[in-house]
């Protein structure tokens, strides 16, 4: 048995390919994970439990499914930080906070999104600061939802432009001061698991004179995606649809 990780799979109706790639992971795991754990932006743009698009309904019922024969875990990305209990429970999935630890396999374990870790980009973490706020919650899911959809396509198409700068695109990765923050807070931690930064890798780090290794959690995009496999070997990574490993 397998515990499994993915991340940034960014799905919407207007990725039928990925939609489809997940429905396939999820079926072909089915019967051999003992936990699948989705650490963020499951979802491209996520406004709020009312969203009546199909892919929420077809990714809840896939869910749902697989949640039969293992538990679903979500970790809040910067795209679906808004996905709500409501939308859990109609997926059959468990709402984790925005650190977490597991122990898995004879290991710690630190499951995160990631961008809180990512230091350099001080303007994003004084968006994410505000956008985290429960009151700022609030006050938006309590907006139309047409226009809740419009400020989200909005912020979506600055992120996009963002990315076209290289500099931007050089701040934008986990840093040494956000990983050893991390692991100030969680001493015990051997394995660190992330996503966001959509530069799948292994790293290893020293803390307290231990080596802690953090892996990076492969985006899914171009039909074509990844995740992480723990069990008692150690952590590997696969590709989809191929799913060969790769370092």
């Amino acid at each position: 048995m397998q515990t499994l990780f993915i991340a940034d799979l960014h799905l919407s109706d207007y990725t039928p390919d990925l939609n489809a790639l997940f429905t396939q992971f999820l079926r072909n795991h089915a019967q051999s994970a003992d936990a699948l754990y989705i650490l963020g932006d499951l979802f491209d743009v996520w406004t709020g439990d009312d969203d009546d698009s199909a892919t929420a309904a077809e990714v809840a019922q896939a869910i749902k499914q697989f949640a039969q024969h293992a538990p679903v875990y979500f970790i809040a990305g910067n795209r679906d930080f808004l996905l709500g209990k409501s939308y859990a429970d109609k997926a059959n999935l468990t709402l984790l906070p925005e650190n977490h630890i597991i122990h898995a396999h004879g290991k710690t374990l630190l499951l995160t999104h990631g961008d809180e870790m990512c230091t350099e980009d001080t303007s994003y973490l004084r968006y994410r600061k505000i956008m985290r706020c429960k009151i700022v919650q609030k006050i938006l899911l309590a907006l139309p939802y047409r226009k809740r959809k419009q400020i989200a396509e909005n912020l979506r198409a600055a992120s996009q432009r963002k990315k076209q700068n290289a500099q931007a695109y050089a701040i934008s990765d986990v840093t040494e001061q956000g990983v050893q923050a991390a692991l100030n807070r969680f001493p015990d931690t051997q394995i660190m698991i992330h996503g966001h930064t959509h530069r799948p890798a292994k790293h290893e780090h020293t803390f307290r004179q231990q080596t802690v290794e953090r892996y990076v959690i492969q985006d899914w995009h171009n039909g074509a995606g990844g995740y992480l496999a723990l069990d008692e070997q150690g952590v590997q990574f696969f590709r989809l649809p191929e799913e060969r490993t790769f370092q």
